[in-house]
């Protein structure tokens, strides 16, 4: 990650130096024109800009950070540049229709020529996408500098010259005009990229995919920085609003100075990371953000007074109050914009989204009651309010079901805030003592720095050093072969760790691997052909396939020896008894040779970049012992398999295995597990079971090594028909298949209590999850009618004679009060519906659960972050 550091730290150089220059030229000319323009004619602008900044970002559609986060931005882009010029005209033409009516509807009728003029940025924002997130993604923040520095200078010109002459607020509608004209040619130059549109249909799915909740995240962003500005010109008139606006515009100095060095940084650097690497990235980003924007906020608020009057003069000291409580919103706003880098990066654009309408949702009514409270300065508390009461909480969910160590990020905060408190109380106790305001002003800045970096001088240099050693982020021991991560960091303890993931995406290996695709087969013969040529037609791998016959009475094993015949990958050993699907994959395995071993029953297929995907991980995590994915079960005709974007999760191997006893069920069905032969070899292979053989496998596997999964893509699909093994396993009332488990479970723990160390607690934990599940079969039967109270009583024995404490679970003590009552009284109680609504709502949240995941319960520490663009695809 050599070349990654060198790109962050320049970017970040190149980025600081083009918001410190800017922003100090952007506060003289804001001091300039404050002097010349009226509060009022302040207003009537800020009106225009709101409806401006809330369609560019409409207009941009997310297409930009499409770009940056794509692996082939120059086959994106000419359908991301013909849908960012076509936005961009479409909301041009609205803008200049609405203006009059959008104008009077705030307010302020006079804004409208500004609002139809200010619309024509909006086309040249639109056909500025593609070149900015090409130079954005390349971290060429020298040339965005240059870009940046040029539209400066254009706009300031063009602007002070027609305010000269008279031209009003009607100046700086047409100075932002000419500046991004000047710009968008500029833009091209620099990333060397020619204009070209073109439509790719699949491009532009995936484009809008990602992009339009990332545009309504960012449209909800603005709208709730400038919704106040709508609520105050509606409330209040433009007056108060040019009051207001300075405000805010005074609070957005150091914010934006800060905020813009990392978002310019973040987006890229987060996507190029992964797991525990994005994770431990996220906290040391967020404590020197933090570090920097926390003390910033605190002395512009307590610095207010003296700081309007120096610098504006003192007609517009209504604008200080106000200023105290948005420069707390303003530092917030900061940590704000990093995480909705992280979590971009991660994917998570419809989390975002989720939040930024929660936000808006709830600041709307808030600033409308702190207008009305408080006037103007109402406002400004609103948005502080909300922000610690609504929008902290939600972004720190969204965090942790990425990954996000909330405890590592919640750390580096407080000890800003802790240093921040004493260094903003000398410069209110200046402030207060202080008569003359430029006096106060430098006293109080100086005095308050010199405290902040007294007590925080030592962390921000530790700080700024981790930042920098980007190659060790993430970096732990290497694994122990044979032993997995939650072995080697708590060897004393049976403390079996969490289900947090550890999640990342996919590199591409140079050397294909070595895979032994295994294939019982028993009078499967019109099956066969495709599944043998679904494995030997992957890519990306060197494939064997070992068919063993179990002495199949059709002509399996003619069409076994005719593919072996046609193909040297393909081995054939013929039973001549029936030996059951357990002895048939033993003998199968035994002739395996390759690095990696797949199971696929001869009436299942692989789909299409199934081993490359599952192989992938498993080299990039070689404690991974056990790879799964998500199957698609069908009977007659194949679904259409999803081939990404992919995503990884890897668990603990003993944390996995808790999870299987807690919900006493198998979560894979077979075809799409890939097992690393070197742990095959060491457990051993499958045990006699009749039905749970392969689930006795997998978690013997966990048992030994970490489990993988590969979200997003369909690793297999699974054939469903009267005579496959699945089946045939289920008896009346289920009671086969719990006894089957209760075997496995039982034959695991015989076997691995060595390396298990809680293994008599997990084998009672099972045991009570399987007594759990045949309760409330018996029931959802008895609730239904199906079964008197005697024909459950199989389901009651299985329970009693599973687990020890049966007669103590909830479910024994419901079926009991059933019982008592009486099937007939079901009918004037709502048992007879309610308890199977709710099994449907449960089995169906479950079932949605594994989909994603590959878990049936929906355990929060397990969800994988969603899909990424950059994942393997077929």
């Amino acid at each position: 990650m050599s070349a990654l550091r060198q790109q962050v730290r320049t970017g970040l150089v190149w980025s600081a130096l083009n918001n410190v220059v800017l922003r100090f030229g952007t506060l003289a000319v804001g001091i300039v024109l404050a002097r010349l323009l009226s509060p009022e004619e302040f207003g009537v602008y800020a009106v225009a800009l709101t409806v401006q900044a809330v369609l560019m970002t409409l207009a941009d559609l997310g297409l930009s950070a499409d770009l940056v986060r794509s692996r082939d931005p120059e086959r994106r882009a000419p359908t991301v540049a013909l849908l960012g010029l076509s936005a961009g005209v479409l909301l041009a033409v609205a803008m200049a229709v609405s203006a009059a009516p959008t104008a009077r509807l705030m307010g302020t009728p006079e804004a409208a020529p500004v609002i139809a003029l200010l619309g024509v940025t909006l086309v040249l924002a639109g056909a500025g996408v593609v070149p900015f997130g090409l130079l954005q993604r390349a971290f060429r923040q020298r040339a965005l500098f240059v870009v940046a520095s040029v539209d400066f200078v254009v706009s300031t010109t063009v602007t002070l010259a027609l305010v000269g002459a008279g031209w009003g607020v009607l100046a700086l509608a047409v100075g932002r005009i000419a500046a991004q004209s000047t710009t968008l040619v500029l833009l091209h130059v620099l990333a060397r990229h020619r204009p070209r549109v073109a439509v790719d249909r699949s491009v532009a799915v995936s484009v809008l995919a990602f992009g339009l909740p990332v545009a309504g995240a960012n449209m909800l962003s603005w709208a709730l920085l400038n919704l106040d500005n709508i609520v105050v010109a509606r409330m209040s008139g433009a007056v108060l609003l040019g009051f207001y606006v300075l405000a805010f515009n005074i609070s957005t100095w150091p914010m934006t100075a800060i905020g813009q060095v990392v978002r310019s940084v973040a987006l890229p650097a987060f996507a190029r990371l992964s797991g525990r690497d994005g994770a431990h990235a996220l906290a040391v980003g967020t404590g020197l953000t933090a570090a920097l924007a926390i003390p910033a906020g605190a002395l512009l608020a307590v610095l207010a007074s003296p700081l309007v009057s120096v610098v504006y003069g003192s007609r517009w000291s209504l604008a200080a109050p106000v200023l105290g409580a948005l420069a707390i919103f303003g530092a917030m706003r900061v940590l704000f914009d990093l995480w909705v880098s992280y979590l971009l990066a991660r994917g998570a654009a419809r989390t975002v989204l989720a939040v930024q309408v929660l936000w808006f949702l709830t600041l709307l009514p808030a600033v409308v009651v702190g207008v009305r409270v408080g006037g103007i300065t109402g406002a400004g508390w609103a948005h502080v309010v909300v922000a610690v009461g609504v929008v902290l909480p939600a972004y720190a969910v969204a965090m942790r079901r990425t990954g996000a160590d909330l405890a590592a990020v919640a750390r580096r905060c407080v000890v800003s805030i802790a240093a921040t408190l004493p260094a903003a109380a000398v410069a209110a106790a200046i402030s207060r003592s202080v008569q003359t305001s430029w006096v106060a002003l430098v006293l109080g800045g100086v005095a308050a720095g010199a405290t902040y970096l007294l007590l925080m001088g030592r962390w921000l240099r530790r700080a700024a050093h981790a930042m920098t050693r980007a190659d060790d982020v993430g970096a732990g021991p290497e694994p122990v072969p044979g032993r997995h991560r939650a072995e080697v960091a708590r060897p004393e303890s049976e403390d079996l760790g969490s289900l947090e993931p550890v999640r990342g995406r996919h590199r591409a290996e140079e050397a294909p691997a070595r895979v032994s695709v295994v294939v019982p087969c028993y009078n499967y013969a019109r099956f066969l052909p495709e599944a043998v040529h679904s494995a030997l037609h992957q890519e990306g791998a060197q494939v064997e396939v070992v068919i063993v016959d179990d002495a199949s009475t059709d002509d399996s094993l003619a069409v076994a020896r005719e593919l072996a015949a046609g193909d040297p990958r393909v081995r054939v050993l013929a039973h001549p008894d029936n030996r059951g699907p357990v002895a048939t994959f033993n003998d199968g395995l035994a002739l395996a040779t390759g690095e990696f071993l797949v199971r696929l029953d001869a009436d299942d297929l692989l789909t299409p970049g199934s081993l490359v995907r599952s192989v992938a991980l498993c080299r990039r995590h070689p404690e991974v012992g056990l790879v799964y994915g998500h199957p698609l079960h069908f009977t007659d005709r194949r679904p259409p398999a999803r081939s990404g974007p992919v995503t990884w999760t890897v668990w603990p191997g003993l944390a996995w295995l808790e999870d299987r006893c807690r919900s006493g069920v198998n979560v894979i069905t077979s075809p799409e597990a890939l097992m690393r032969m070197s742990v095959v070899q060491r457990v051993g292979g499958q045990r006699e079971l009749a039905h749970t053989h392969d689930m006795e496998m997998w978690m013997r596997l966990a048992a030994y090594a970490d489990v993988g999964y590969v979200g997003g893509a369909d690793q297999a699909w699974h054939r469903e028909h009267p005579a496959s093994l699945s089946t045939t396993a289920e008896a009346p009332l289920g009671l086969t298949i719990l006894e089957e488990r209760r075997a496995a479970f039982e034959m695991l723990f015989s076997t691995v209590a060595e390396e298990v160390p809680a293994a008599a607690r997990l084998r009672t934990v099972a045991r009570a999850a399987l007594a759990t599940e045949a309760l409330r079969r018996a029931s959802y039967e008895y609730d239904r009618r199906r079964a008197p109270a005697r024909s459950v009583a199989p389901l009651q024995a299985f329970a009693l004679a599973t687990y020890l404490g049966a007669r103590h679970l909830p479910q024994w003590r419901g079926l009991q009060r059933r019982v008592r009552a009486g099937q007939a009284w079901t009918r004037w109680r709502p048992w007879w519906l309610l308890h199977p609504v709710r099994r449907i709502v449960r089995d169906r949240a479950a079932a949605r659960q594994w989909h994603r995941t590959g878990l049936y319960r929906p355990l929060p520490a397990t969800r994988s972050r969603p899909p990424l663009d950059e994942g393997i695809s077929a």
